[in-house]
């Protein structure tokens, strides 16, 4: 074809065809470009289900439902094997990382087996310090716990190491995981701590010591350079700015959040279930890392939280609401703090009976699968996942656990008579005025109703579902889009046990 030849028309059209070429190629580019932005780390990975995990799935609804209150040991001692058979199957070679089935954060997915790593190992180190057995023994052969979480944490703290967990930022997802590590190794210091060179620890100390300056979220984050800090003191690696810093901190975090009556603050949500799973879980462990620090406050503001807190709990689970539903089996963790913490107001009998009913729920619903804490409120369920909630998110739930096999080496708590909770014994009608709760108890139903005053106008919002344009959403920017829920989880004037939020009235176990 000669170009000379063309008529002014057809030279116009190709001259258009090929600037159109020219347009789409700089778009595309630039269109790929601010999508490596957007788009998650470790999107397209993905983690399967270790081989059989039906029949450990199976195995522990067997021994935990089944088991005698003579024989609570034994059923705990069985729930922790099953979360370090998953552990196993799913750590990285270095053992830094435990990468789990699942939907992954906007963290990314690094992050998100840090969080795995993080998170079982403060109940492995709790396991340890309770004096049980270093060495669990699985089907297909034996798991050393102190050597591989050893392994784990000089991995993940070494900047040689492909599997180093990163610099720590401000907002940074690493500062709540250094808590994790932090707590973990001052409850496994005979264990894993002492058994580390001067050269190890230091550069543990090091990684750890990059979250305390940094920049948190104005919520329950102000107390997790706390925690570290006091565990680095407690561990030998006291630091006089360190603690300079957070005794500044600690003060102001209570002076704009604390509202009375042993309840938080917890922007930007407000009041919900982070006062228990996370503000009187750390409390808790700041005081046992340094019974100076803040000893008498701690002891009364839980003492205070549990007089109002102890009537949520019955054989049908907790009128839960609020954010990071799937973290809801560590609801009972300031309950079985509270026994050890504050013994005039919590038994250990009743500790144990509202950790017992809370994890016998949610095990006989499902809420455990693939070796592992499901994303949801019983099943996994992207509609109330939230964005930051990723493939280890949800061992958050086993915080309970943590907080249980620390007590019983201090207080016996498997070996207790169960003492029975308020709404097996009478109805109940009891206000907060402080947070404007209400919480009702029916024994007839074994109904308990959390009714809110500043909602009371309010419609019973129900949940917005993950749907098609989620995926859609997800499929072209290859990060999380989950709806917005927040309406029906703090909106709504009443949350009850019967929980018609999360439960699909055609199949009551299908969430």
């Amino acid at each position: 074809m000669n170009f000379k030849t063309l008529s002014s028309n057809k030279k116009l059209t190709i001259l258009l065809f090929l600037i159109c070429i020219v347009v789409a190629v700089f778009f595309s580019i630039n269109v790929s470009n601010k999508l490596k932005h957007i788009r998650t780390e470790g999107w397209s990975e993905n983690t399967q289900p270790f081989n059989n995990y039906e029949y450990y799935d199976a195995k522990i609804k067997s021994d935990f439902l089944v088991a005698t209150d003579s024989s609570h040991f034994n059923k705990y001692n069985a729930l922790f094997k099953y979360f370090a058979q998953g552990a196993f199957e799913y750590k990285s070679n270095e053992n830094a990382f435990i990468s789990y089935p699942g939907a992954i954060s906007s963290r990314g997915r690094r992050v998100n087996a840090l969080e795995g790593f993080a998170r079982f190992f403060a109940l492995a180190a709790s396991w340890l310090n309770a004096g049980n057995s270093n060495i669990i023994i699985l089907d297909n052969g034996s798991y050393n716990l102190k050597e591989t979480l050893k392994a784990g944490i000089l991995a993940g703290t070494d900047k040689n190491n492909i599997e180093y967990w990163g610099d720590i930022n401000d907002f940074d997802q690493r500062i709540v995981e250094a808590v994790d590590v932090a707590l973990g190794l001052w409850l496994s210091q005979e264990q894993i701590w002492n058994e580390m060179s001067l050269q190890e620890k230091n550069q543990v100390n090091s990684w750890l010591n990059q979250a305390i300056n940094k920049q948190t979220v104005d919520n329950n984050w102000n107390l997790f350079p706390v925690i570290i800090a006091k565990c680095q003191e407690a561990l030998g690696y006291a630091n006089t700015e360190n603690l300079a810093r957070i005794n500044t901190v600690y003060t102001n975090y209570k002076t704009k959040h604390y509202l009375g009556s042993g309840w938080f603050d917890d922007p930007p949500k407000g009041i919900d279930y982070y006062n228990a799973w996370s503000i009187h879980y750390t409390l808790f462990w700041i005081d046992q890392i340094d019974p100076n620090f803040d000893h008498e406050f701690i002891k009364t503001s839980h003492s205070k939280f549990l007089s109002f807190y102890r009537y949520f709990f019955s054989e049908n689970g907790f009128p839960i609401m609020g954010r990071s539903i799937c973290y809801r089996m560590a609801a009972p963790a300031p309950i079985i703090s509270g026994a050890l913490l504050v013994p005039e107001d919590i038994s250990p009998g009743f500790a144990l009976n509202a950790l017992d009913v809370t994890w016998n729920y949610f095990i006989e619903n499902n809420a455990l699968e693939y070796g592992t804490v499901t994303q949801g409120y019983f099943k996994n369920n992207l509609s109330i996942l939230d964005p930051y909630t990723g493939t280890g998110s949800c061992l958050w739930s086993l915080r309970s656990l943590i907080v249980a096999f620390y007590v019983d080496k201090q207080v016996p708590l498997w070996s207790v008579k169960k003492v029975p909770l308020p709404i097996q014994e009478s109805d109940f009608n009891i206000t907060n005025n402080d947070i404007g709760w209400s919480i009702i108890g029916d024994k007839e139903t074994q109904t308990i109703s959390l009714k809110i005053d500043k909602n009371v106008k309010n419609s019973m919002h129900q949940l917005n579902n993950y749907n098609f344009i989620n995926q859609l959403q997800e499929f072209v920017l290859e990060k999380p889009s989950r709806p917005d829920n927040t309406k029906a989880l703090y909106y709504r004037p009443e949350y009850s046990t019967e929980n018609n939020l999360f439960l699909n009235k055609r199949n009551k176990k299908n969430y």
